[in-house]
């Protein structure tokens, strides 16, 4: 369902996939939170990129417990964290997601890596 891949100094690559259940939900906000938490304290911000290309539109009961997604990447001002999704209708639903510019959606994952890199 999720995977969580060190990439350079103070990045952190998410690959999530497939259909969620409530449980994997749960699973996933915990384990984001542990690994975002642990960048921060080595680096003292973290950039994030979540591929979200092979997830499908997830429930609403999944999405609901999404909700406080922003509050866990985004804690600091130099954090920074980027969703690849592969349709319009998914960046529409991650989009949802953010209420800051340090979060953005994109539909290229190199795009996104430069943005979070820049």
């Amino acid at each position: 369902m999720f995977e969580f891949q060190w990439q350079a100094p103070g990045f952190l690559h998410v690959i999530v996939r497939g259909l969620w259940s409530d449980t994997d939900a749960d699973d996933y906000v915990a384990g984001l939170s542990a690994k975002a938490a642990e960048i921060r304290r080595i680096y003292g911000s973290a950039r994030v990129l979540v591929d979200g290309r092979e997830s499908l539109v997830q429930p609403a009961s999944v999405m609901a417990k999404m909700a406080g997604i922003q509050a866990i990447l985004i804690c600091v001002p130099n954090d920074r964290a980027a969703y690849v999704v592969r349709s319009a209708l998914g960046k529409l639903q991650a989009q949802r997601l953010s209420t800051t510019d340090q979060l953005q959606v994109f539909l290229s994952a190199e795009e996104a890596q430069q943005w979070l890199l820049s």
